[in-house]
């Protein structure tokens, strides 16, 4: 079949370099549908100002945000798990069924781990750069202000189709999309580089927080990367970490939701863990490594 395995026995360099090119073309791609659409919108009496002030067409931004998981994250790495071996969806690990009791041990722990990452967060966001590196901190302040903005942008509506976009957008699609490209394709790419499987495995999670370009939440993001990466490990499947994945998304939406309308309990509910109430971020902890503990009991003989 057309370029199947093409590039089965090439160097990783030359699969990264593919990658990148993949990635590049897909990109390319989704410029191109945003300027046929402004195009077809001015024609049309639109205002022509989308993509300079994208922030004032919501509609637009959640088009490419579910364009962006699947031309960015999904397309890539099914081409290029397609181009790299015989059996794509074996490469992604994508061919191995789920094991009822790992999923519920595997959404059970990120529920659980909820404090202990607000904490993290918390953390993180006391971060503080040294004069000299001023300019580094106002631009990553900047980063996660539009992030935010972007966040608020996307999720803010009442018109119940829209919501439900969201979640399928937010919650499955993003799941899906980035677990498939950082648990499926680059931990098996970064298998070829590197033999121990935790440098492999913090290394991708690295880079997942470094892409979302949320630095006052890297740590954070990190984390959990590194959780995906070990359920992934673990269980031998894609799906699991899809499910964990799919939690903490579920998660941060039906907060945002139920409470967009009252910031305050909002902060409240994300400062557990911190503060004075440290200790629940402790009991997270334990109870996390329970999980981790039955998840590991379960999957390795």
């Amino acid at each position: 079949m057309f370029l199947k395995a093409a590039f089965k026995n090439a160097s990783v360099f030359v699969q990264f370099l593919m990658l990148l090119a993949v990635v590049s073309v897909c990109t390319l791609i989704i410029t191109g549908f945003v300027i046929v659409y402004q195009l077809i919108s001015i024609k049309m009496g639109a205002s022509p100002d989308i993509q300079q002030n994208l922030f004032n067409h919501p509609a637009v931004v959640r088009g490419m945000q579910f364009l962006q998981a699947l031309m960015i994250f999904f397309v890539p790495a099914i081409i290029c798990a397609w181009l790299f071996s015989d059996n794509y969806k074996e490469y992604l690990h994508a061919d191995q069924p789920i094991h009822l009791p790992v999923a519920v041990w595997a959404v059970i722990s990120m529920i659980v781990a909820v404090p202990f990452l607000n904490l993290t967060y918390v953390f993180n966001q006391q971060m503080v750069f040294p004069d000299a590196l001023k300019g580094l901190e106002n631009w990553m302040k900047a980063s996660e202000a539009e992030a935010d903005k972007l966040t608020d942008l996307l999720l803010d509506t009442k018109n119940i189709p829209t919501i439900i976009f969201n979640f399928l957008t937010v919650c499955v699609i993003a799941a899906i999309c980035e677990e498939f490209m950082f648990r499926g394709l680059l931990q098996t790419l970064f298998g070829r580089i590197f033999r121990n499987p935790h440098i492999i495995i913090w290394v991708v999670a690295i880079l997942f927080s470094a892409v979302h370009l949320q630095f006052y939440g890297f740590i954070t993001r990190m984390l959990l990367g590194a959780w995906l990466g070990y359920l992934m490990y673990f269980t031998k499947t894609i799906w699991i970490p899809v499910l964990a994945h799919f939690t903490n998304n579920f998660l941060t939406v039906v907060a945002y939701y139920m409470f967009r309308n009252t910031p305050d309990e909002m902060q409240k509910i994300d400062a557990i863990g911190s503060g004075s109430t440290w200790w629940l971020a402790v009991a997270s902890l334990a109870l996390f490594f329970f999980c981790f503990n039955q998840i590991k009991k379960a999957t390795v003989s």
